[in-house]
């Protein structure tokens, strides 16, 4: 469900969007890789697996090509595990979240608990092939897939980006 509802505010007319939103396994396994492969520690380990695969297979040092394989394959793995756990873990997961995007910011909605985020609080906002992540702390984040989304993914955009200051939008489209 999603759409865009004209707001009256202070006599002054806005938009607001609402988009909501399921989230899948999938769906935690592309913020977990964004996540994980935008650190250094991820590149650093991808990298040196690369080489060792590179260099085990050149000097056919095979426990060396055995190491930089592990280090490569070894992660996207371990965080598809974690993310399947964690939706299997979680009971709120399985429900539709319902975001809001306004003037005072991003609200997420869920049964009867809602939680504001205004503008000037969130960190940073990327997004990835298939989602649009807005970061309310270094850990945390709003998952909006571009796919549930549908027609109001602009809108989504647009609202972020007026939203949020210029320095923390990594949006791109």
């Amino acid at each position: 469900m999603v759409g865009l509802c004209p707001l009256v505010r202070s006599g002054k007319e806005t938009d607001m969007v609402e988009v909501e939103i399921k989230l899948s396994p999938s769906d935690l396994y592309d913020f977990n890789l964004k996540h994980s492969y935008s650190k250094p520690a991820g590149i650093l380990a991808t990298a040196v697996g690369l080489v060792g695969v590179a260099y085990g297979l050149y000097a056919k040092y095979w426990l060396l090509l055995i190491v930089g394989a592990i280090l490569v394959v070894y992660t996207p793995i371990v965080l598809l595990i974690k993310a399947n756990q964690a939706y299997a873990l979680s009971p709120a997961m399985k429900k539709p979240f319902k975001y809001t995007f306004d003037e005072n910011g991003i609200t997420i909605s869920q049964d009867d608990k809602s939680e504001n985020h205004p503008w000037d609080s969130i960190v940073k906002a990327i997004s990835t092939g298939k989602s649009i992540i807005v970061y309310t702390t270094r850990y945390n984040a709003t998952i909006i897939p571009k796919a549930q989304a549908g027609e109001s993914l602009p809108l989504v955009i647009q609202a972020i980006s007026e939203g949020i200051d210029p320095k923390k939008n990594k949006i791109r489209s």
